[in-house]
């Protein structure tokens, strides 16, 4: 079954049938319903629905144990957690299924619930959260205040990275699910879920992200109590558990520390807190950042000193964030390979495209197609570029690209996302695009201590799936640039 299957684990859920129901109407693709009733029968009883199963436990195991259990049985190829006292928004399942790479767990947007009426109270949302410490010392998740909420909240993209989450609705792959362990049963019954699912995704090397296009509503007890008959011993297993898992690097399918997510989000909270009592991994938290991805140390010595001081090399007086050494390889690749078209993923301030369009028309021919869904300046305009907006690995884009090189030989410049994901898309997507002799550059792609990050990441995969396609030595006559062991060959 190619739609969704809703995971509800419930107990003692006074809104449990009316969640259901609310999952019910909005679906517009194929769906399931799987509901635990953990440790209680609902009075009154569940009504019967082809599309909705019931488990029941007759003693309570745990809203992990219990969302384990419904994934095993899930027949979707989709999974959504979700809380039993929520609503959704009309098509909320296509919506999602639309956007859900497989290495992304997403988040729809959030708001508060209206019991009574259950709709959502649209003035309060939530698209943003963060992990961090709260007043008594524990790593929580935690709304963004004051400055930091304008900062995040603000932000005008549709799908947009976060730290954390709450915890009451996630949405990813089964396979995806269960290829990061499913649920932590070690945590026990119950807590610190919103912090597995995020430092899963990223840890991982994944994403966790917002989906703006669609939302659920939650419903905050506030001083009714809370269904589940936990003690503050089982919440501090909880809690104990979770800080020795991802503080120490404990857990045995991250190739990332939590060190790189600290730096990638910058956190409030952690400023104050003595970092050198966990393992995290070496973080430049509380000091100046020199880059989110463990450059080398001549990378850090030019991103320190010139590009986060504004000193980015300029072509033809607009900003491009490429090393010297960069330019100088393009315009030699371009010479020795003398494409037809030259196809960048990644316009952001139009510099590198003017410059590719300059040394095409040195050499008489040639043309540039840049591809960026939301570029940071102003297009600029050259007879041999052609901007399509858009990102890089959808379909319609990919159709353009097509008919617009036609026959011509192809080189492609990979300078967008760098998450490992998208990067793993736009090589593969982009592979039978790049013609035999062209070179197929993956930006971006250094690592430190032998250790590959994002677009290195998914070079290799791409090439150990990939034989027709090789990586060259042509930038080793330089020591370092941002398409350093980026140069890919395609042999046939």
């Amino acid at each position: 079954m190619d739609g969704v299957t809703v995971i509800i684990p419930a107990r003692n859920e006074v809104y449990l049938q009316r969640t259901i129901e609310n999952v019910l109407e909005n679906a517009r693709g194929e769906i399931e319903v799987i509901a635990i009733c953990d440790g209680y029968w609902p009075d009154p009883p569940i009504k019967d629905d082809p599309r909705v199963n019931i488990i029941h436990h007759t003693e309570p195991r745990g809203q992990r144990q219990s969302i384990n259990e419904a994934a095993r049985v899930a027949k979707s190829k989709f999974i959504m957690k979700l809380d039993a006292h929520c609503a959704v928004d009309e098509g909320f399942d296509v919506k999602l299924i639309a956007d859900c790479e497989y290495e992304w767990t997403v988040i729809p947007r959030m708001y508060n619930l209206d019991h009574e009426t259950w709709l959502p109270k649209t003035h309060k949302r939530t698209d943003y959260m963060f992990i961090g410490w709260n007043d008594k010392n524990e790593l929580r998740s935690l709304y963004y205040t004051g400055q930091e909420w304008k900062k995040w909240h603000h932000k005008e993209e549709e799908i947009g990275d976060t730290m954390g989450c709450m915890g009451p609705c996630f949405f990813m792959h089964k396979d995806r699910f269960w290829e990061l362990g499913g649920c932590d049963e070690d945590h026990g019954s119950w807590g610190q879920q919103g912090i597995e699912v995020a430092l899963k995704a990223w840890l991982s090397g994944g994403r966790m992200v917002v989906n703006k296009k669609t939302w659920f509503a939650h419903w905050f007890r506030g001083g009714i109590g809370f269904p589940y008959k936990i003690t503050g011993h089982e919440v501090s297993i909880a809690r104990r558990h979770s800080m020795d898992l991802w503080l120490n690097n404990k857990w045995g399918k991250q190739t990332r520390n939590l060190a790189w997510v600290l730096d990638k989000f910058k956190p409030p909270t952690w400023e104050d807190v003595n970092l050198s009592k966990w393992n995290i991994g070496e973080t430049t938290m509380g000091r100046e950042r020199v880059s989110e991805e463990k450059r080398t140390e001549l990378q850090a010595f030019f991103y320190k000193n010139i590009h986060l001081v504004g000193k980015d090399p300029r072509w033809r007086g607009i900003k491009m964030i490429k090393m010297p050494t960069d330019i100088v390889l393009y315009q030699m690749a371009i010479f020795e390979k003398q494409p037809d078209f030259i196809v960048e993923i990644g316009t952001a301030y139009c510099a590198s495209a003017l410059m590719m369009a300059d040394f095409l028309e040195m050499t008489g021919k040639g043309m540039v197609i840049s591809i960026d869904p939301s570029p940071r300046g102003p297009l600029i305009s050259h007879p041999r570029i052609t901007y399509l907006k858009g990102k890089s690995n959808n379909e319609e884009i990919i159709k353009q690209v097509k008919e617009i090189v036609g026959n011509g030989s192809v080189m492609v410049s990979i300078d967008g996302d760098h998450h490992r994901s998208q990067v793993k898309w736009d090589l593969y997507k982009y592979r039978h695009i790049v013609t035999p002799g062209q070179y197929m550059v993956a930006e971006d792609c250094y690592g430190r201590q032998g250790e590959l990050v994002g677009p290195g990441e998914a070079r290799d995969w791409f090439l150990h799936n990939h034989k027709n396609f090789i990586l060259t030595d042509f930038d080793k006559r330089f020591h370092f640039g941002f398409t350093k062991d980026g140069w890919l060959l395609r042999t046939k």
